[in-house]
Order: structure tokens, then C-alpha cells, then sequence
């Protein structure tokens, strides 16, 4: 990954891994009900962690010695990848409670 790009991976990755998954969890349960498998679950938390993944590449990649715009925007970058993480979490945990067979 550039090293111009890798400072906002918490920025791209984290809503990328949202949107993904959204679409994934408007077909995956009809799957999971079919196969009697868990993949909107694996779905979920694999990207949960991928966006835990662009925030950690975030922050790894601004220095103190920054200038404070270019570390607000590192520190944001990184904020909103948690952010996207901690929802993505939320939505495993609703399809680990949820019954895909439901719908």
C-alpha cells in the first residue's frame, strides 16, 4: 500500500467493509437458512476486523512530528475506522441472536 494512501486506510477500508457487508447481509441469510451455515456471522466479523485492520494502519502511519492539520486528519482517519468496527461488531452480534430463518 502506498504510503500516501496507507494514511487513510481507516477512512477507505473501514466504509468499504461497511457497504460490503451491508449487501452481503441482504443475501447471505437466505443462504444461511437454506445451508444451516453462519456465513453473515463470518461475513460480520471479518469486516470488523478488516476495518479494525485500516484503522490500525492508520495510526501506524502518521509521526508526532507531523503538522497538527496532517494529525487531526491521521487521528480521524483512525476514529472512524473504530467507528466502523464497532458498528460492524453490532452487526454480527445482531446476526449471531438473530434466527436467519426468520425473514
Amino acid at each position: 500500500m502506498n504510503i500516501g494512501i496507507a494514511k487513510y486506510a481507516g477512512l477507505l477500508l473501514a466504509p468499504g467493509a461497511w457497504a460490503i457487508n451491508t449487501e452481503l447481509a441482504q443475501i447471505l441469510p437466505y443462504v444461511d437458512c437454506g445451508a444451516g451455515t453462519s456465513w453473515s456471522v463470518v461475513a460480520s466479523f471479518g469486516a470488523a476486523i478488516l476495518a479494525l485492520a485500516g484503522a490500525l494502519v492508520s495510526h501506524r502511519r502518521f509521526a508526532q512530528s507531523e503538522p497538527r492539520t496532517k494529525l487531526f486528519i491521521a487521528r480521524l482517519n483512525v476514529l472512524v475506522g473504530l467507528a466502523f468496527a464497532f458498528a460492524l461488531l453490532l452487526q454480527g452480534a445482531a446476526t449471531m441472536l438473530l434466527d436467519p430463518c426468520l425473514r
